[in-house]
């Protein structure tokens, strides 16, 4: 896990807004998918909101890569 120097996050649940830091970006994982289909490759993130509530770990859906797609096996 690669550790950051607090890119700016902001996160916002109706009309609640809160304020914090991106801390660590994580590995890889890929998620499977309905056949035929690729599989999903998702990145971990853990955010910091301060005293505003504990680290907040979080997995986000990466671009697709490039390229010919793998079929599955």
């Amino acid at each position: 896990m690669d550790t950051c120097s607090g890119t700016p996050v902001s996160l916002t649940l109706g009309r609640h807004r809160i304020e914090g830091v991106l801390r660590a970006v994580g590995e890889t994982v890929d998620m499977p998918a309905e056949a035929g289909h690729p599989a999903r490759r998702l990145r971990n993130l853990i955010l910091d909101f301060g005293p505003a509530c504990a680290p907040v770990e979080v997995w986000l859906a990466e671009p697709p890569q490039p390229g010919p797609a793998v079929a599955p096996t």
